[in-house]
């Protein structure tokens, strides 16, 4: 059995352990490689938040839905602009021709950064009667469009649309515009 005495080495043996070129040289590999993928890793995370704005809109008009039809009361989604940008929430018809904001819920808010394009009836709402309908539809004005200049500019799909139909039923597509 060898002993270690302080500060000297063991004959014949190889300390174990690793050199500071060592730690250096990956340090280094480690950097390269941050700076090569982290545009990717941005990009990534801007298309996830743009698609979670669009998705966050359309649960929340399929809640509206549901609960109109599970409280028997008309609920709608009514959109709102004010000096930080554009806010939308769910809001429950009670009693007749009251709306107030849903218990439970908050009002939520579409990120600065994308733009949004509303094409709603002139209340800027879409109301939900008590099977699921949407009473105050129109062919013509049921969209809901958010559009990010940033993906543009990568070339990736750009716009996040989410459609409603008479119906209650919802459509999310993507593309580029």
């Amino acid at each position: 059995m060898y002993r270690r005495a302080k500060g000297s080495f063991i004959r014949g043996r190889r300390v174990s352990g690793f050199t500071l070129i060592e730690v250096l040289v990956v340090l280094a590999i480690l950097g390269i490689l941050t700076m090569a993928l982290y545009p990717s890793i941005k990009n990534a995370m801007e298309i996830r938040g743009f698609d979670n704005a669009g998705r966050d809109i359309l649960t929340t008009l399929q809640m509206a839905k549901w609960q109109a039809v599970t409280s028997q009361h008309f609920h709608r989604v009514r959109f709102a602009q004010d000096s930080a940008g554009w806010t939308y929430r769910i809001e429950i018809e009670k009693p007749y021709g009251t709306w107030t904001l849903m218990a439970g819920r908050s009002v939520k808010r579409v990120p600065m950064e994308f733009g949004l394009v509303l094409t709603l009836p002139a209340s800027l709402s879409v109301v939900f009667d008590t099977t699921g309908y949407i009473s105050n539809f129109d062919s013509t004005k049921n969209s809901i469009a958010l559009s990010s200049s940033r993906l543009a500019l990568l070339g990736e799909p750009n716009v996040r649309q989410v459609r409603f139909f008479v119906s209650g039923s919802t459509q999310f597509l993507k593309y580029t515009s």
